[in-house]
């Protein structure tokens, strides 16, 4: 049966006393609460209303917490008395802890007051009992003074006895021999149970031995807890994660790495595994040591004692920031290649539709143009599609690389047709020429086709290309320049990442972010290198080198 526990709180500002009390209605305490300002209001309280525990500011308007600390103890000694305040210093709150103040709590970290009301009730049941047993051994002590007179009398009576005890004792000098030999069949297997108990015992602790080489060997966080929640052991790994010492070792402090919006999903995760005794797992955000918080998958496992029962909880935490970030990638990848492959297939979906139309009209002027329209858009679709398996290739190390003799200024010439062709930009060739290299040329040309596009692409306004040819250290170096707006500094590291695409402002490009990835897989197979310079407002350029 629960009791109710009888609170009295000393508080002369309403708001305060109001959020003790709500402090106090979040834990599981069940009790009832009288809040008194006045030295007055707080004696009377003592006697009528017989509190179980006393909470009281540190600054009163008439009298403080150590006045009102000394009054009950006058009189009621054994009520713990706790100090809620928000100005009470650290030298303050020494001094009247050793006066026999049980703790004090800072009004900033009422979350602490529950723990700590919990601790002092436990620590004023102990005293009790302590007093119980006190005052039974004084009871006990009487009892054996009036015994120790009755032996007095038996004393006597025991005289009596010797002369028969006498003859008894003869008596058990025969048997003493009796007595020897069981006596050494007992020393014997004493001895046996010492060795076994001494086996046991360094068996129990080889097995802590290896349980928490095991722990710290882990690339996970790891830690045990009791069935109450209460912390037992940190791995290494927590501590270099957190950047947290070995003071900071509770259950308050691993709740408060935890990710904000994560920290109710975490308490009803734990509950429900603690609730169902089995193992569970979930993932949350905990803040590292730099203040970053990464995804953590949370597994926590109960160990069984021999009875079966739970004897305690083990829980690991292990990082999977990167496997988020590449599901995020995937799915990123899934729609853009959905939208990338849907519109050139509508589009040419309904060049076929209006083809159809026009079957019985061939000589119409539009067959012509949606003809083209329809050819375009296969072509990207198959552009597409190509870009996915070369990618695929490529990340699987099957890219294959057909190498020939060609001359490199033919080659670019040719690559550029098509933007020729359109007569919008001006594509200006310049550096070695008539030079012979030992390459792939269809994937030499893909890139320098690429670059130009995306220079076309990013950099629409810039109506003059630049492809520039050198040879540096025995390499050939290619460039393509533009003088477009540029690609900020903190993105041009992921530009030959696989899906990556630039942003400019509000404007989405299209494309699946393979080309560049792609592009640079095949200058690996070359053995050559790949990069790029860039400056705002000036221009960028792509550039490659292959060996000579």
């Amino acid at each position: 049966m629960s009791i109710t526990l009888r609170i009295l709180i000393l508080e002369d500002n309403e708001n305060d006393a109001d959020l003790i009390s709500r402090e106090l209605r979040k834990s599981d305490l069940i009790f009832t609460a009288k809040i008194v300002q006045s030295r007055a209001e707080y004696q009377q309280a003592l006697d009528d209303f017989s509190p179980d525990l006393i909470l009281s500011d540190f600054a009163l308007p008439a009298f403080d917490a150590g006045t009102a600390f000394k009054i009950a103890q006058n009189k009621h000694a054994h009520i713990p008395f706790i100090i809620v305040s928000g100005t009470i210093g650290e030298e303050n709150a020494v001094k009247l802890i050793k006066e026999g103040v049980i703790d004090y709590v800072s009004k900033q970290k009422l979350f602490t007051l529950s723990p700590k009301i919990e601790r002092a009730l436990k620590d004023v049941k102990e005293r009790t009992e302590k007093a119980l047993i006190a005052a039974t051994l004084t009871i006990q002590t009487a009892d054996l003074q009036s015994a120790n007179e009755d032996l007095l009398v038996l004393s006597q009576n025991l005289k009596v006895q010797q002369a028969a005890l006498q003859k008894a004792n003869e008596k058990l000098l025969e048997e003493e021999g009796k007595v020897k030999v069981a006596n050494l069949a007992l020393s014997a297997l004493n001895k046996e149970l010492e060795v076994r108990v001494a086996n046991r015992t360094n068996a129990l602790a080889e097995s802590e031995r290896r349980f928490r080489t095991m722990m710290e060997t882990i690339p996970q966080i790891a830690w045990t807890n009791n069935m109450e929640g209460e912390i037992l052991f940190y791995n290494q790994r927590w501590y270099d994660y957190t950047g947290l010492s070995d003071e900071n070792h509770g259950a308050s402090d691993a709740y408060g790495i935890i990710y904000r919006n994560d920290r109710k999903t975490f308490m009803a995760r734990v509950k429900s595994i603690f609730d169902n005794g089995g193992e569970g797992e979930f993932q949350i955000r905990a803040r590292r040591a730099d203040g970053v918080y990464r995804w953590q998958l949370i597994r926590m496992i109960p160990v069984l004692g021999d009875d079966g029962h739970i004897q305690v909880w083990v829980g690991t935490a292990t990082d999977i920031e990167e496997l988020k970030q590449l599901q995020q990638h995937k799915d990123d990848f899934i729609s853009i290649a959905s939208h990338e492959l849907k519109t050139p297939i509508t589009t040419l979906k309904a060049s076929l539709q209006l083809l159809d139309r026009l079957k019985d009209n061939l000589v119409s002027p539009m067959v012509p143009l949606l003809i083209g329209k329809a050819n375009r858009n296969l072509e990207k679709v198959n552009t597409l599609i190509e870009d996915l398996l070369n990618a695929t290739m490529a990340n699987e190390g099957k890219l294959q690389i057909h190498k020939k003799m060609f001359n490199i200024r033919e080659l670019i010439e040719e690559s550029c047709d098509h933007v020729r062709s359109e007569g919008l930009y001006k594509i200006n060739t310049d550096g070695v020429r008539n030079r012979e290299v030992f390459a792939d040329a269809i994937k030499i040309e893909q890139i320098i086709v690429n670059f130009v596009n995306n220079a076309i692409k990013y950099a629409p306004k810039s109506l003059e290309i630049i492809i520039h040819t050198e040879e540096i250290d025995r390499q050939l170096k290619i460039s393509v320049t533009d003088k477009g707006d540029g690609i900020p500094q903190n993105k041009l590291a992921n530009l030959f990442d696989r899906y990556y695409r630039v942003n400019a402002g509000e404007t989405q490009y299209n494309g699946l972010g393979l080309g560049l990835y792609i592009s640079a897989e095949i200058i690996k197979q070359h053995h050559g290198t790949i990069g790029v310079d860039s400056e705002l407002d000036t221009g960028s350029t792509f550039w490659f080198t292959i060996p000579l």
